[in-house]
């Protein structure tokens, strides 16, 4: 079996799908972790999980991870092949929608400054809002790939 040359992978949000793709990816793939929370960072950069996940806990500690943790979205996208997206998207009971303006942000930011990459939104988003955002950005680089994850096992998974 042949493998393909290692990627440079951006993954936005260092939650439990975020990081769990991150983690995994960067087993064989170049990763830049990015998430605008500076304590995330911060725990990541010294080894510590952010998140309760004994699998994650263990690769931060035993895995030779080519990954490096950013506050900095210039820093992350910069180069990218591939970003990953995994920004929270919380149920707004008032609007009954998806919250969607981080993923959207994300997208504009990586579309501005790497238009080449490829854009893989794994959060949450309704019914159709690849197919506008694509329409409005002008662009193919947009896909969505749904995720299903139990948090505390995300890498078993």
């Amino acid at each position: 079996m042949s493998y393909s040359a290692p990627a440079t992978i951006a993954v936005v949000g260092t939650s439990y799908v975020g990081l769990s793709l991150a983690m995994l990816l960067a087993r064989h793939n170049t990763v830049r972790a990015h998430d605008i929370d500076e304590h995330k960072i911060a725990m990541l950069r010294a080894g510590s999980s952010p998140i309760s996940d004994p699998d994650i806990e263990r690769f931060l500690a035993e895995e030779d991870l080519d990954i490096t943790y950013t506050t900095s979205p210039e820093e992350a996208y910069a180069g990218a092949e591939y970003v990953i997206i995994a920004t929270p998207t919380n149920y707004d009971e008032v609007t009954n929608y998806f919250d969607t303006r981080s993923v959207e942000s994300v997208i504009k930011d990586v579309a501005h400054t790497n238009p080449d990459a490829v854009m893989i939104v794994k959060s949450t988003i309704p019914v159709g809002f690849t197919l506008g955002i694509r329409e409005r950005l002008d662009t193919d680089n947009v896909i969505f790939s749904p995720e299903f994850l139990r948090e505390g096992r995300a890498l078993h998974d």
